[in-house]
């Protein structure tokens, strides 16, 4: 039995009374993947008791072809995305028809139109034919394998554009040959080794590799698989391991649609080192000597390493701040320095109202943050006065820190870019602007001292990791709240009628990156419509908006435009975007429900927006 069992009896009641809220936060807050599959199977019938229309989450439509039986997954995967936000409609393709029904063009896969298709194989869905003993065969023999899965992933994206999820091989715990198949280049196990490698390889833009291998050797090979439920019902492994599948499944779609998490928000004292910096000094925390001091370091390397990927660093610690920093300017086994935290925060003011200023420094989202703490007392706090922030529990021993902060994966990615990589930067250099900003008098001057210029383009195969990227982590600059995955961008590009823009800003500091997409549709002659605008908060209220408009204007004559119209649909978090059409020209010509429709006319008075951004010189074509 697991701590989640007693939990049951009170969501129960609270399901009765109608308190669907508070049902629901108290069966997620005590719910782990790590639970007994039956407590799960539990969780899932008590969700599937709530109202739908109760449960104020996203739709999401899922398919799932198989050649083992899903039914038991597919509860579980529901449950684990409704934790993430998602209420999922999820089709299942008839028990082992993968490539039947990914041929089929008028079968109920393309009918259900989903967002996302999950291939779901197994290394018992690999066929390499090998004949003992021969190396030779092995290219061929994996090559053949690897393109039959391309050709389903190119006629989904062909017929559907949607985003595509594909396992590798878990590869099995035993191989007739033991030990020796681990040397034996033609071996079942390293067949499926290379096979995974060039899988990966092959993936397109749109299409995901799911790490069941990787998944599978963290559970547990020996207990993965059970085969008498193989045998008697085709289950593909062990019930157990069911949720550890549904839970990391729910967190790659969450990336897929929504994004990771950006930001961690480290406490000091006996979380980054042992000891209290200001009772002990700085020769007396415990850092790099000694077990307990290589378990700090490590924690601190774990967290270079998220900046490094583009993870934002913050400190909030109840210290003096000038005693804070001194580790990080002189410390020699300090991992992280000055340079790697995006805002420090150090006072004696509770951290709920210190994370709560980070967050608006920074202007992110509050469901964006990680807080890392010891002190279970700080936790608490934190999770009831900001349930939006992640807060994960730690155990006693700061050597099982980094694990348990992992378990949780937060920060699932399927992507990385250039503009990952500079995150850290544009956050601190954000923090000069701002400083900077303070010694004008006048915004304009300010302004014009930056000497901003912007580059833009269309979509393109360097760019398009970004532009899908920002599409679908963009929450508070976002009129419609629009989502498409890289396939689906591609897609849209291919179109006659359509033009997706992109943009980045440059000024004294240094590069901002690609900071806005635009998609366009255009009918010559007629209206140019905006479908989706889209742009970083971290370079608001630099007229950026003007010079987007002022090229939405451009392409608008060209193609023989008389309007421009776009579409506001509100939600909790793009507030801010409320009033950018009114503030750019456009008449308002319908509102329903909040949402309000717009039109900018054009003709031969028409001027453009004032911008202190300048075009930038065009550039050479970057290579990939």
């Amino acid at each position: 039995m697991t701590s989640s069992q007693p939990q049951f009896a009170a969501i129960k009641q609270h399901i009765g009374a109608r308190d669907y809220a508070k049902a629901l936060a108290e069966l997620f807050s005590s719910l782990s993947p790590a639970d007994d599959f039956v407590v799960q199977a539990r969780a899932a019938r008590l969700l599937g008791s709530i109202p739908a229309g109760e449960l104020k989450l996203k739709p999401i439509k899922i398919a799932v072809a198989a050649s083992s039986t899903m039914d038991q997954f597919v509860e579980l995967f529901r449950l684990w995305l409704a934790r993430e936000g998602f209420a999922a409609e999820i089709w299942s393709a008839p028990f082992n028809t993968v490539v039947p029904t990914v041929l089929d063009a008028e079968g109920t896969l393309y009918r259900f139109k989903p967002d996302i298709v999950w291939l779901f194989g197994t290394y018992r869905d690999v066929v390499l034919e090998v004949p003992l003993g021969d190396d030779r065969a092995v290219p061929k023999a994996v090559e053949a394998a690897v393109q039959q899965r391309a050709f389903l992933w190119r006629t989904l994206q062909e017929r559907l554009s949607c985003a595509v999820i594909e396992n590798n091989a878990d590869i099995p715990l035993h191989d007739d040959f033991g030990n020796f198949a681990g040397q034996a280049a033609w071996s079942l196990r390293n067949g499926l080794r290379r096979y995974n490698l060039e899988l990966a390889a092959a993936a397109p833009a749109g299409v995901t590799i799911f790490d069941l291998d990787q998944l599978s050797a963290a559970f547990g090979k020996a207990n993965w698989v059970d085969e008498r439920y193989w045998f008697h019902s085709k289950n593909a492994f062990g019930f157990q391991a069911l949720g550890a599948v549904a839970f990391q499944g729910a967190r790659l779609v969450t990336a897929l649609k929504t994004g990771t998490k950006k930001c961690v928000i480290l406490d000091l004292d006996n979380t980054i080192w042992g000891g209290v910096i200001g009772d002990d000094g700085m020769n007396g925390i415990k850092l790099g000597n000694g077990a307990e001091g290589e378990a700090f370091v490590a924690i601190q390397r774990w967290a270079k390493s998220l900046k490094e990927r583009g993870i934002i660093l913050a400190v909030c610690s109840k210290n003096d701040p000038e005693i804070a920093k001194e580790p990080f300017l002189k410390h020699p086994d300090m991992v992280l320095r000055l340079d790697d935290i995006a805002v420090f925060r150090a006072n004696w003011d509770n951290k709920a109202d210190n994370i709560a200023y980070i967050v608006s420094a920074l202007n992110i989202g509050m469901d964006s943050v990680v807080f890392v703490d010891d002190n279970p007392v700080e936790r608490d706090l934190v999770r009831k006065y900001l349930p939006a922030v992640a807060v994960p529990e730690l155990p006693a021993d700061p050597a099982g820190f980094v694990a348990a902060i992992n378990a949780q994966l937060y920060f699932e990615t399927v992507g990385f870019s250039s503009e990952d990589r500079e995150r850290a930067r544009f956050y601190r250099d954000n923090a000069a602007r701002a400083e900077k900003m303070a010694s004008f008098a006048d915004q304009s001057e300010y302004l014009r001292w930056l000497e901003m210029t912007a580059e833009l383009g269309d979509l393109d195969e360097f760019n398009l990791p970004r532009i899908a990227q920002l599409v679908n982590k963009s929450n508070q600059f976002n009129l419609t709240t629009i989502r498409y995955t890289e396939a689906e961008l591609q897609g849209l590009a291919r179109r006659a009628d359509t033009r997706i823009r992109h943009y980045r800003l440059l000024d004294r500091y240094g590069d901002n990156g690609l900071i806005s997409v635009v998609i366009l549709s255009i009918v010559p002659g007629g209206a140019l419509g905006i479908d989706l605008w889209v742009m970083s908060c971290r370079v608001l209220a630099r007229t950026m908006e003007e010079f987007i408009f002022n090229d939405i204007l451009a392409i608008a004559r060209r193609n023989g435009c008389g309007s421009i119209t776009g579409r506001y649909i509100p939600t909790a978090k793009n507030g801010l975007v409320c009033g950018l059409y009114e503030r750019l020209g456009f008449r308002q010509t319908h509102a329903e429900r909040g949402t309000t429709d717009w039109t900018f006319t054009i003709n031969e008075a028409t001027v453009p927006a004032v911008t202190y951004v300048d075009a930038a010189a065009p550039a050479a074509k970057k290579e990939q």
